[in-house]
């Protein structure tokens, strides 16, 4: 997926994906709101911006999110506590000191 942000064009396809996991995403509707499972991924693009991308619903009959947003680090390594994935974690900001 390519998009403008910031007037700079970021590309997806020139990016190392991180993580793919699912998110909760809201879906507001004329009297209540669904809240739908999307795939999700993050990339890093060459110079070390870290995107995420929310694509499709997981559920049948649901639109695309098609959605392509800039994150920093620390909303990355919340994301990356949350999903317990401790090998990326320690990639992108070091090791981990054991308790």
């Amino acid at each position: 997926m390519k998009k403008i942000i910031n007037n700079k064009i970021y590309d997806t396809d020139n990016c190392d994906i991180l993580v793919s996991y699912f998110t909760i995403v809201e879906h507001p509707r004329m009297f209540c709101s669904s809240y739908v499972k999307h795939e999700a991924k993050i990339y890093k693009t060459q110079k070390g911006t870290y995107l995420r991308y929310i694509g499709r619903a997981k559920e049948t009959g649901w639109s695309s999110k098609n959605d392509l947003d800039i994150i920093d680090k620390k909303e990355l390594k919340e994301l990356l506590i949350e999903l317990n994935e401790i090998e990326t974690y320690e990639k992108e900001f070091g090791k981990l000191e054991e308790g």
